[in-house]
């Protein structure tokens, strides 16, 4: 899936100005490499609501809304503290070598994640995880532009993110 069957369905709305990022440091304050198709979707609509449901998160300025890095911080320590307490950890996650990178939620309370290694880069299949309110987990073997496409077209099977209105 490309960025442009994305533009062409999707309804994104309230974007940050498109190609105003400067990924030069965002791989060292994330200590990782972010997926192409990502850094595409940043560069062609900015980082803001998308079909008025999900919120992605991008690269700004720290403390800004929805900034990616501070986001990805504050849900590692969530997570690490919840899991620390006794909370489940989902068997598709192994804490010793993944690391999740929280680049989307939901006005519901939900979180996209990115699954990645804890050392290197990004493997060539990316593994992105849905976390609900509740706790409840999905995964899917998707890139970032195949899972809001699917998503906003209604083939996405989740029960965890409600479909588009």
């Amino acid at each position: 899936m490309s960025v442009a069957e994305l533009a062409r369905w999707a309804n994104v709305s309230y974007p940050q100005a498109p190609g105003e990022v400067d990924w030069s440091g965002v791989p060292v304050e994330l200590r990782t490499l972010l997926p192409d198709d990502y850094r595409e979707m940043i560069d062609t609509f900015g980082g803001g609501s998308f079909d008025r449901h999900i919120w992605i998160h991008s690269p700004r300025k720290q403390g800004e809304p929805y900034d990616l890095a501070s986001w990805a911080v504050e849900r590692e320590t969530a997570l690490e503290l919840l899991w620390g307490a006794g909370e489940e950890v989902p068997p598709e996650i192994n804490r010793e070598s993944d690391r999740l990178i929280a680049w989307a939620s939901t006005g519901d309370g939900e979180y996209i994640y990115w699954v990645v290694p804890k050392e290197g880069s990004f493997p060539a299949g990316r593994r992105i995880a849905v976390q609900d309110y509740d706790g409840d987990w999905e995964f899917f073997d998707l890139s970032s532009t195949e899972f809001l496409l699917r998503w906003v077209n209604g083939e996405l099977d989740t029960n965890l993110i409600s479909s588009v209105s």
